[in-house]
């Protein structure tokens, strides 16, 4: 099962399969992000699929706890050109302690940075969703996007600032784990992009059975 994030609930968007897939009226193609350069996956059962979009956990979900030990650091160096100037003994050990924490700090986020981008690797092909979870003990969940029942995404406040988020996606089989893009950029247009592949790929399904 995927591993399911902590990330509190401020809005949700839902899309459910009841109707085409939509479409611009200007060009005629599906409503969806553009998606990157696509390139082939060769293998037995799975001709013509390919990758349309890639991508990890965002470095931007970290901004915050960038800037908030920035401020602290900056803090600390006035801290420590004070006590050079005005040796006190006291003053020196506080410095010495905050300057232990504050390394600490960064050692620890430095740390949480690593295993989120190379511990999380998301991929969405022409048929199906693969999202990779682990650093040391990798493990890549799949679930075929014929089998996709629902689509919605998680954001904080602080998220929708930032244009970040948590795509949920939901499978039809209730056996099935759910799965959970987590921390990338631009939700709205990941959920769009899954949802018109999920559609796409049941109505292709759908012609097939119609003309056996």
């Amino acid at each position: 099962m995927a591993a399911n994030p902590s990330t509190p609930v401020m809005t949700q968007v839902t899309t459910s399969y009841t109707g085409a897939p939509a479409v611009n009226v200007t060009t005629g193609n599906p409503a969806s992000p553009e998606p990157s350069p696509s390139h082939p996956i060769e293998g037995v059962g799975i001709e013509g699929e390919e990758v349309v979009w890639e991508a990890s956990y965002a470095m931007r979900n970290f901004l915050g706890r960038i800037l908030v030990r920035s401020v602290l650091t900056i803090a600390w160096l006035a801290l420590a050109i004070y006590t050079w100037e005005h040796v006190e003994a006291g003053l020196r050990i506080v410095t010495v302690i905050s300057g232990i924490v504050l390394g600490l700090l960064w050692a620890t986020l430095l740390y949480r940075i690593m295993l989120a981008r190379m511990g999380h690797h998301y991929t969405l092909t022409t048929r199906r969703l693969f999202v990779s979870t682990g650093l040391m003990r990798r493990r890549r969940d799949m679930l075929e996007l014929l089998k996709v029942k629902d689509v919605f995404t998680r954001q904080t406040l602080f998220d929708r600032w930032l244009s970040l988020g948590t795509v949920v996606v939901v499978p039809s089989e209730h056996d099935s784990p759910t799965f959970y893009v987590a921390g990338v950029q631009d939700p709205q247009s990941v959920l769009d992009l899954i949802w018109h592949h999920a559609r796409a790929e049941r109505d292709l399904r759908s012609v097939k059975v119609d003309q056996v």
